[in-house]
């Protein structure tokens, strides 16, 4: 299979709970907190594995895949997943990204994926960082500076958790967020942190909403902003507040001059 390289631009870090953390994009596919976890003394060795974090959002109308990262800072890097939501990961061949939806955002019922880079062929201190080259089954690839975190800065990676099974296969056209029965919404209001650590509410005059899949630049806590997506009140989450909502746009509420 051939893949078209796509460049966009230099990817972006952001600071969020004392750790800096990579984005970018490709094509339609956006990746979010990027982060390998942090060694557990100051450093991986060469043989170290170590997991990588991220999430995933599509802004495209059609289902996309992961189907391959690699690094030259290790042997290999594999795709884990807990298909059948037991607490059990193992290995697969692609990551599933729904159409317009997102992986591994807190609450998604698609949130038991991560990476494992195998095998360290060099030493990676804390708080610098490690390629990684991201493979598209429809968009082509980028490569990502990925954090490494920072040994003892108190921000530990979040669990690993999962909704229901029946939704850790590749994605149908009902898990579209969009429909005639589920058609996008536009709110607006001051986002709030959750009481679980990664979510973020918006307080609307409809009530709470889980925002999920937001771009973390505009959407933030203290924020007013204007968000527009689909509200997916039957999704699982672990967020435990807010109907949750996939944002599709978000824009800082406009400031009267």
């Amino acid at each position: 299979m051939s893949l078209v390289v796509v460049s966009c631009g230099e990817p972006q870090r952001v600071l969020e709970s004392g750790t800096m953390r990579t984005n970018g994009q490709v094509g339609d596919v956006v990746l979010r907190n990027v982060v390998v976890e942090a060694p557990p003394e100051h450093a991986w060795r060469p043989g170290d594995d170590a997991t990588v974090r991220l999430t995933l959002l599509s802004r495209a109308d059609r289902p996309e895949a992961l189907v391959g990262v690699r690094t030259d800072a290790a042997t290999r890097v594999e795709m884990w997943a807990d298909r059948d939501c037991d607490g059990v990961s193992e290995p697969v061949d692609r990551i599933h990204v729904p159409a317009e939806g997102v992986v591994n955002e807190p609450g998604s019922v698609h949130a038991a994926y991560h990476l494992r880079i195998v095998g360290f062929t060099r030493e990676v201190l804390a708080g610098t960082t490690v390629p990684l080259t991201f493979a598209f089954e429809g968009v082509g690839e980028t490569t990502l500076d990925a954090m490494v975190e920072a040994t003892g800065d108190g921000d530990v990676l979040p669990p690993l958790t999962c909704g229901s099974p029946s939704t850790s296969g590749p994605p149908t056209s009902e898990e579209s967020p969009t429909s005639p029965s589920r058609p996008a919404l536009t709110l607006s209001g001051r986002v709030q942190a959750g009481v679980e650590p990664g979510c973020l509410v918006l307080s609307t005059d409809r009530g709470q909403f889980l925002l999920l899949g937001a771009d973390p630049e505009v959407v933030r806590a203290g924020a007013e902003v204007v968000v527009e997506g689909v509200a997916r009140p039957d999704q699982m989450t672990t967020c435990q507040q807010g109907t949750p909502f996939t944002v599709l746009e978000a824009r800082p509420v406009p400031t009267n001059r």
